[in-house]
């Protein structure tokens, strides 16, 4: 990739101080865009924007990504340093599976809160700086094959994900005339924190590639959404798993 794919461009990332989001960020950054990282833990969102900044242009803030209020720093932020918005990748999101009877209602709310309510905020806030420079821009929302594939003990993050594959396209639909598009990524089994407690060589043989992706991999697919290759894709569903649920 051309280190300079997003050059001029303004990238905000949520859930960004680890995980995919950190490599998301740090796949734009390496590619020329300014990116302003969220996260809820000012520790470690502090140092991933110092080591991004090592390498261009970067800036945190703590932010929750189901508070409107925390949506308006965000985008200000992006305005006052960088001077426009023409990326949001809305990536935060928790999973504390449990069985649907045993589930209580505060952790069925707050997954929803944070992936659903949180997406639908970050685009109307981004979408309103977007606008400003009227050149378009690119929003990815990152859902799950469990947004298209139900997976016991997940209720609350089948809903939050397949919510999430549906809100890309509905938006697509709306946004298509203003040159912004919407796209959902759906990541499989990555190797992340998030992952951690699933044992990779029991399951490596159930995913045709044979073994868990990268942070990379997912970053990768972003930057293609997020840059001038992916200018005629929008309202789809890129699915990166292996193959996984191909079967």
């Amino acid at each position: 990739m051309a280190p300079a794919e997003l050059a001029g461009k303004t990238a905000i990332v949520t859930g960004a101080s680890r995980g995919l989001g950190r490599a998301i960020a740090e796949t734009f950054v390496e590619a020329g865009a300014s990116v302003v990282i969220t996260g809820r833990n000012a520790q470690t969102g502090a140092e991933t924007e110092q080591a991004l900044a090592s390498k261009g242009r970067a800036a945190f803030v703590v932010a929750d990504q189901g508070s409107n209020e925390a949506w308006n720093k965000v985008v200000d932020a992006a305005l006052s340093k960088f001077g426009r918005v023409d990326i949001l990748v809305s990536n935060a999101g928790i999973s504390a599976p449990a069985p649907t009877p045993e589930m209580s209602l505060e952790v069925f709310r707050e997954t929803n809160r944070i992936s659903l309510k949180g997406a639908f905020l970050g685009i109307k806030h981004s979408l309103a700086a977007m606008r400003r420079h009227r050149e378009g821009g690119s929003i990815i929302l990152m859902s799950s094959i469990v947004g298209k594939v139900g997976v016991p003990g997940y209720i609350h993050y089948s809903a939050a994900k397949g919510g999430l594959r549906l809100m890309a396209k509905a938006v697509a639909l709306e946004l298509g005339p203003e040159k912004i598009r919407v796209n959902s990524i759906h990541p499989g089994m990555i190797r992340t924190d998030m992952t951690a407690g699933f044992p990779e060589e029991q399951m490596a043989p159930g995913i045709p590639l044979g073994k868990f992706g990268e942070p990379r991999d997912i970053a990768n697919a972003a930057l293609f959404l997020a840059s001038p290759r992916g200018q005629f894709v929008t309202g789809t569903e890129l699915v990166i798993d292996g193959g996984w649920i191909a079967q």
